[in-house]
Parts: structure tokens; sequence; C-alpha cells
């Protein structure tokens, strides 16, 4: 199952790995980074810039982890559903950090991101969104779902720390979305919601 990107990896811990084009990783695959630094190159400024690429595309049933993703974020990571993307540090985030582009559960399990003008985690499509021991600094928002969307996502939020949010830490159009929180620690923000009723919103 050897992957041709990853004779770039070798044994190492660290280092470097610059990229012209996104990483594909295909349905059953997991790319493990080993702590790599990756840093995109032509692939977009990481501003809010629309037409920016991904720096990995994960089909569905494709996972990630041990990744440090440097700036520019560029369109972060794609997820076409359930994927787990596991201990990723994310050091300046682009137009976002990770899109769910279709159906599914996916999981975000440790790492961090700094630095999000807008979202950190864009929902797109229906799914599952599972964010847990995660902590992110200097955001928009944690989490939002695609504006003027109704289908439903169902967001957890387990350990997770919040410093310096700009807008709020989640926020949905939808009035069928659910939000479920436990053990959050949010530091300077405003609003931590936005749904179209708090009743969407629960602490288990």
């Amino acid at each position: 199952m050897a992957h041709h990107h990853h004779h770039h990896v070798g044994t190492n811990t660290g280092g470097v790995l610059v990229i012209t084009d996104t990483i594909i990783v295909k349905s059953g695959q997991t790319y493990d980074g080993k702590g790599i630094k990756i840093i995109a190159q032509g692939m977009g400024d990481g501003s809010q810039s629309e037409n920016q690429k991904p720096i990995f595309k994960l089909e569905k049933g494709a996972n990630l982890k041990n990744v440090i993703i440097g700036a520019p974020g560029c369109d972060g990571i794609h997820c076409y559903g359930d994927n787990v993307v596991e201990n990723v540090v994310w050091e300046d985030v682009g137009e976002d950090a990770l899109t769910v582009k279709s159906e599914g559960v996916v999981e975000v399990i440790g790492g961090s991101a700094k630095e999000a003008a807008d979202a950190v985690f864009q929902l797109n499509a229906p799914c599952t969104f599972k964010v847990k021991n995660f902590t992110a600094t200097n955001i928009g928002k944690l989490v939002a779902q695609n504006g003027n969307t109704t289908f439903k996502v169902v967001i957890y939020l387990e350990d997770v720390t919040l410093n310096n949010v700009k807008s709020c830490v989640a926020k949905s159009d939808s009035p069928v979305s659910e939000l479920w929180y436990h053990n959050l620690n949010v530091n300077n923000c405003k609003t931590l919601f936005e749904f179209p009723s708090q009743s969407q919103i629960h602490q288990y």
C-alpha cells in the first residue's frame, strides 16, 4: 500500500515537506506525517480568497495524522466523510482549516489551530462532526455550518479550549442542527453559540 508521497517522509520525525499540489489520501488509507511540517507553494495565499487549493483531500473513509500545516494554510483539509484527523496542527489557518464536503462522520482528535480570520471548521454537508482535545487561538469561529442552509449537522465539542474568539464558538442557520458540548473552556468571546434556538445546544 505504498503511497507516492510517503517517500519524502522516511522515518525521520519532523522536517519539512514542500508541496505544489494537493495530497490525496485514498479511501481506507491513513496518511501519517510523523510530525512533518507541510508548506504549500503556489496553491493559494492563505487569505479568505475562495479559489485556493486544499493541502489535503481525504476521500470518504481516509484518515490523516501527525502533520503540521505551516503558512500559507490555503484551503486546509477537505473531508469527504467518515474521516479521522488526529494530531494535526494548523499554524496559520487559511480560508479555513478543514471543510466537510460530503456526508458522514468526521472526527478531529487532538491538535490545534491559530489565526483563523473566519471559521476553523466549515460544514458544507450533513454530518456528525466531533472535536476532541483541541485548542484554538485567535479565531473568528470554531465551527460554522454553511450559511443559509437547513440540512442537519450534529456537532460534539469535548475537552476544547478556545482563546480570543472574534465572532462565536459555533454558528448555524439550520433549525434542525444540534450542538453538544462537554468541558468547553472559552476565553475572550462575546457569544458562544449562534443558532436559531438555544434549545439546539446541549451539555453532556
